[in-house]
């Protein structure tokens, strides 16, 4: 698949977007680790994250949701929880990057400390197709985690944003 790592080829077959909507002020506001921003890296997640579950229909929002986005900085990733520095908002995916420019955002959820479930659910960086989400999955796994990708939804041609149980 080419040299460097996942997320080396991911940055290198997509390029950086500005976010699909206009953000609000308090939307541009760049999350710092003071506020719980982190960065992925390597299995196994740090001992302090929360597990969590996906939504599992339309009616459901699932448990512990972290948002992320690939920028040019890496893979932040932050706890969607109610934030007074946001006017106690939640945070959206331009706080991860302060309103500029990202290939890509989703959703997570942590099974385990190793295992996480990953969605393309993002309303400002959403993946450009299923490919994509594809590839940002690959980046994902390149990290060591299991990952389980909610998927594409063909009639909507867009990111799936629950998890569908087998019957």
């Amino acid at each position: 698949m080419g040299p460097g790592t996942p997320l080396d080829r991911f940055r290198g077959r997509y390029g950086l977007r500005p976010p699909g909507r206009t953000p609000e002020p308090t939307e541009r506001l760049r999350l710092t680790a003071a506020d719980g921003l982190r960065m992925l890296d390597s299995a196994p997640a740090p001992r302090d994250v929360s597990l969590g579950s996906p939504p599992s229909g339309h009616d459901s929002r699932g448990r512990n949701r972290y948002l992320w986005v690939i920028d040019s900085s890496g893979v932040p990733w932050i706890l969607e929880c109610r934030m007074p520095i946001l006017g106690d908002k939640e945070p959206k995916h331009t706080n991860l990057t302060g309103g500029g420019t990202a290939y890509i955002g989703g959703e997570l959820w942590y099974r385990s400390l190793c295992e996480m479930y990953v969605s393309g659910g993002s309303g400002r960086y959403p993946p450009e197709d299923e490919t994509q989400l594809d590839d940002a999955v690959c980046v994902f796994r390149g990290f060591g985690y299991g990952v389980t990708s909610l998927g594409w939804d063909r009639e909507t041609e867009r990111a799936s944003r629950y998890l569908e149980r087998s019957p």
